[in-house]
This record gives structure tokens, C-alpha cells and sequence, in this order.
């Protein structure tokens, strides 16, 4: 489902006619940060938050500090104030609240979870660096890449 909501708005976002060689370039087919970009990083800063969630009962450190990092660039990258748009949103990949509790206090779910997370994140991420244009969004998109691969082969 997380993966059809992000192709969806990343497909919405991208809606424009192709230009022709008398039409001006957007800024945003430049490389800036433009709607697509936005909406990814929205996502990635709600879906991180929750599964930092996640992790705090006895998930792997690195792990968390690989959320940490990702948070902070993609909170410096954002052009606005951040709003989360995807509260109480039961996507795959982003845990929700009761997956949050259950996890507190059974191991197996919360690996289950994880693992959730780990690849529909790649899922997403594989669409994203298809449709993103701004240089340092793609940057993070490449890091999270890194971050979801390396942990889900620890698994």
C-alpha cells in the first residue's frame, strides 16, 4: 500500500506534458526540490519516526542510528515545516501504533515488522530514484538504499 501511495503521488507530480524545445524548464526537472521531492521526504520522515518507535524496546542499534541519521537530512532538506500527513495511516512497511505495542512485548512481531519495513522501504526507495531530480534528495535516497540492503542481509 506504501508503495502504491508514493507511485501514485509520484506519478500525480509528474503529470505535466513533456516540453517541447520552446517551452521553459521547470525548476524542478533543473534538479530542485519540487512536489515529488517533497512528498517523499514527507513519507520518509513519518515512516522513520514510527519505526524508531519500533526499535526503542531491543531493536538493533545500528539500525537506529542508521533512522537517526536519515532523519536529519531529511529534515534538512525540506523546504517547509514539516507536517506529518501520514498519522494513523496503516501502510505496509510503516508500523503502526498497535503493531508499535505488540512489538513492546513480543520479539517475533517486532522482527516481523522490521522486516516489513526493510523492504517495502526499498520498494519505495526503487521508485523514488526513478522519479526524484533534486541532487541531495537522491543522495539520501542512495543512503537509505545502502541502510535498508546492509540491514536486511544482517536479518
Amino acid at each position: 500500500m506504501i508503495l502504491c501511495l508514493l507511485a501514485g503521488l509520484l506519478a500525480g507530480c509528474q503529470q505535466a506534458p513533456l516540453p517541447t524545445p520552446d517551452t521553459p524548464v521547470s525548476s524542478e526537472a533543473q534538479g530542485a526540490f519540487g512536489q515529488t521531492e517533497r512528498a517523499f521526504v514527507e513519507l520518509s520522515i513519518g515512516t522513520n519516526e514510527q519505526v524508531l518507535k519500533l526499535l526503542e524496546n531491543g531493536g538493533p542499534a545500528e539500525m537506529v542510528a542508521h533512522r537517526r541519521e536519515e532523519l536529519e537530512r531529511l529534515r534538512a532538506v525540506l523546504d517547509v515545516p514539516y507536517v506529518n500527513n501520514h498519522v494513523g495511516h496503516d501502510m505496509p512497511g510503516m508500523p503502526t501504533d498497535a503493531e508499535i505495542q505488540l512489538a513492546a512485548t513480543d520479539p517475533q512481531a517486532r522482527d516481523q515488522f522490521v522486516r516489513a519495513h526493510l523492504t517495502e522501504s526499498l520498494k519505495v526507495l526503487e521508485n523514488a530514484r526513478v522519479d526524484l531530480k533534486h541532487p541531495p534528495t537522491v543522495e539520501i535516497v542512495e543512503l537509505m538504499e545502502r541502510h535498508r540492503t546492509a540491514e536486511l542481509a544482517a536479518r
